[in-house]
């Protein structure tokens, strides 16, 4: 009796173990072109379920960004694992998809499951420009937890606005919807005249006075006036030092 329990302990603990293991198996999806092994994990909001479309699409897309990606900036890590994940939140002014470069071979995006259109008109609209953002960093080494810059908005503006300038090339368009109707010189100078250790959600989300992505949005002026001012294209400036951007604009 005794004998038969422990067997059928075991019998039970191996298909909990192997059912866990499909669990797991099902959650995560590897693909491979050419060059990069992507790997896919996918994480619903409470309100919202990845569909299967969905997440052929995202692969597709992102598969195919990275091909070109390659082309441009060869140094990319030669394993990416992705992190896709729906949020109930309003994503409009970027186009209902947004980022975040972890480590130089681990991105982040999240899709909203509120956009116009739904999760597949926000892959269509925002995914590939979020996309190649992301890359960017993940070459120019500008990450969460593997970041090779000093602490500083100032910085922070230029890595940003550098990605945002070389997504907006590969896409044709700009990677939000905010006004460019600002005096961007001034706030280049209020950015350079804050300590080292200003609030980033301020000056790089929403700040408290009402303005929004501050930082990305003044970057992306430096870079195209510093590429401009010195006839570099986006390839070589991502490979400048963030001072010698701000010189080559004039700042």
């Amino acid at each position: 009796m005794k004998k038969n329990m422990i067997k059928f302990t075991f019998l039970s603990l191996s298909i909990i173990c192997i059912g866990l293991y499909i669990n797991y198996i099902s959650a995560t999806e590897s693909t491979k072109n050419e060059n990069i092994k992507t790997t896919f994990i996918y994480q619903n909001s409470e309100k919202a379920t990845f569909s299967t479309q969905d997440k052929k699409e995202i692969q597709k897309v992102v598969q195919t960004t990275i091909t070109k990606m390659y082309k441009l900036m060869p140094e990319l890590a030669a394993k990416i694992n992705f992190n896709i994940r729906l949020i109930d939140r309003d994503l409009t002014m970027v186009y209902g998809v947004t980022g975040r470069a972890d480590k130089k071979d681990e991105i982040e995006i999240s899709l909203s499951s509120t956009y116009q259109g739904g999760i597949s008109q926000a892959i269509k609209d925002g995914l590939v420009g979020t996309v190649f953002h992301e890359l960017h960093h993940t070459v120019r080494g500008w990450t969460m937890y593997d970041n090779k810059f000093p602490q500083g908005i100032d910085t922070a503006s230029i890595n940003e606005g550098l990605a945002d300038v070389f997504a907006e090339i590969q896409i044709d368009r700009s990677m939000n919807r905010m006004s460019t109707n600002i005096n961007f010189d001034v706030w280049v100078e209020e950015i350079k005249a804050l300590p080292k250790n200003a609030n980033y959600g301020d000056w790089m989300g929403l700040h408290p006075d009402g303005r929004e992505a501050v930082g990305y949005r003044t970057g992306a002026y430096i870079v195209k006036r510093a590429m401009k001012n010195s006839g570099k294209d986006i390839i070589a400036m991502s490979k400048l030092s963030v001072e010698d951007i701000y010189i080559l604009a004039g700042h």
